[in-house]
């Protein structure tokens, strides 16, 4: 996205109070905006037929009406654009993987914080599939188990191996400074050459790049 252009998002949350709070958060940010907040995707589906749609959709699962689903995978179908991502209390590993194959092309639990959501939609307009860092474990272990290892010449510099083995493990960026004993700022150096050199956008899948290449087993 460009500086001068606000990311457009629709939140689609039957919680009335979580809708209008997390939409008055988005709304008080200067990358983001939250255009429409509603209550069930039917209403959705009708404004759709309407509006222009938006950039990302927030969307949790347990919706009264079309399950969020059902709902992810038709907007997968009709508006193949709209970047989808699912915001939710479940971070059941069967659930997450269902979201994703579905269509969602990331999967937050409604414990993160708002800085967390919107710096997140961010990095999902830009190409990349975040993830709460709780179900990173689940990805990792379907990866581990569904890919071989091949060219492994990333030639990362060693502390942006250690950076990315403790991704794999984890740990958020201000975990990592704790661990590494760095300033945030310096792991966040580490992690644009990390993403330069493996071709990536996010941690998701600098850690996903790094098990299909052999650099992590």
């Amino acid at each position: 996205m460009t500086d001068l252009k606000k990311i457009d998002v629709w939140i689609v949350e039957d919680n009335a109070d979580y809708r209008e709070q997390l939409a008055e958060e988005l709304n008080l940010d200067d990358s983001v905006y939250c255009s429409n907040a509603l209550g069930s995707f039917e209403e959705t589906r009708e404004l759709l037929k309407r509006l222009p749609p938006p950039d990302a959709l927030l969307i949790d699962l347990n919706l009264p009406g079309t399950h969020g689903l059902e709902a992810i995978a038709e907007l997968k179908k009709d508006y193949p654009l709209v970047l989808t991502m699912v915001l939710t209390i479940s971070g059941q590993r069967k659930t997450v993987f269902d979201a994703l194959r579905a269509g969602a092309s990331g999967y937050l639990l409604k414990s993160e914080p708002p800085e967390t959501i919107i710096k997140d939609i961010s990095e999902l307009c830009e190409g990349g599939a975040p993830l709460s860092s709780s179900l990173v474990p689940y990805v990792l272990d379907s990866i581990r188990k569904t890919t071989q290892n091949t060219d492994s010449s990333a030639n990362l510099s060693g502390r942006e191996f250690e950076i990315l083995k403790l991704l794999a493990d984890g740990c958020s960026r201000s975990e990592i400074g704790v661990k590494l004993s760095v300033a945030t700022v310096t792991v966040d150096y580490h992690l644009r050459g990390l993403y330069g050199k493996l071709g990536v956008r996010s941690t998701t899948a600098a850690v996903a790049k790094a098990f299909r290449s052999g650099i992590l087993s």
